[in-house]
């Protein structure tokens, strides 16, 4: 499997599900509509037995569904070619649900309908990875024109002074995150406001707390940003992780798709 998958943005499309390492990904119908909405926007042609091929993928992990309850264990990586070839792989956790740091960088940006897909052209997203890394850093955020629209491999959450939740924009071009989706109205219904808006640099010097949520990171609280520190509270991270963590211990968030 390519981690890039060529030079072009049309070359493939792809998402990063929640695996709990045999046969059960959390979230997959929420996955396979966002991968299908970025596909038509690349113009890859979507397959009728999506969910064939699917399974047929996963049986040749070699993983079989269990009856034990399902936790997050791992990350599958599944990408569809635009010739129609379907691939997953497995990926481990490198963070999640932790305390880290972060340094900005300036956000790759394409087409209008490029913008915010997961696609083919992602060494940039990836280069920005191996940035904050080389910083002695755990995520890169991308920032245009002043705010920050996105991160390396998560997406922002601010938590503002008056309590509210700040997420980017759908205009900004980050990328839509099922993780945030699922999120945000459990924030909701919990009495957490959340709005959608530019995350400028007055918006994040002013925030309570800053949180990176993804299949990957959980929700992992941004302590830094350059250098300078981010809020001096916990509470919305530990929100975020114990909602998730509920998430996850409902069944009905996991589907089975192996043999």
């Amino acid at each position: 499997m390519s981690e890039t998958g060529g030079q072009s943005p049309r070359d493939l499309v792809f998402t990063t599900m929640v695996w709990d390492g045999n046969a059960s990904v959390a979230d997959l119908q929420a996955h396979i509509e966002r991968m299908k909405r970025h596909a038509h926007r690349l113009r890859i042609q979507w397959p009728e037995n999506m969910n064939e091929l699917i399974s047929r993928a996963m049986s040749q992990l070699g993983h079989h569904a269990t009856s034990q309850p399902r936790q997050p264990n791992g990350l599958l990586r599944m990408e569809l070619t635009r010739n129609g070839e379907l691939n997953i792989e497995p990926r481990a956790f490198s963070l999640r649900n932790e305390q880290i740091e972060a340094i900005t960088v300036e956000a790759p940006r394409w087409s209008p309908k490029v913008n915010g897909t997961k696609h083919g052209d992602w060494q940039p997203y990836l280069n920005a990875m191996n940035q904050a890394d080389q910083a002695g850093t755990d995520l890169a955020l991308l920032v245009h024109e002043y705010a920050i629209v996105d991160g390396d491999r998560a997406t922002p959450m601010v938590f503002d002074e008056d309590s509210t939740v700040w997420v980017c924009g759908d205009t900004e071009g980050a990328v839509e995150s099922i993780t945030a989706s699922i999120l945000i109205p459990l924030l909701e219904d919990s009495g957490i406001p959340v709005q959608k808006g530019r995350l400028n640099e007055r918006l994040v010097a002013r925030a309570l707390e800053m949180v990176a949520v993804g299949s990957g990171l959980g929700a992992s609280q941004i302590e830094s940003i350059d250098g300078d520190a981010i809020g001096k509270n916990h509470g919305f991270a530990i929100k975020c992780q114990t909602l998730l963590t509920q998430h996850y211990e409902n069944k009905n968030a996991w589907s089975d798709v192996g043999a």
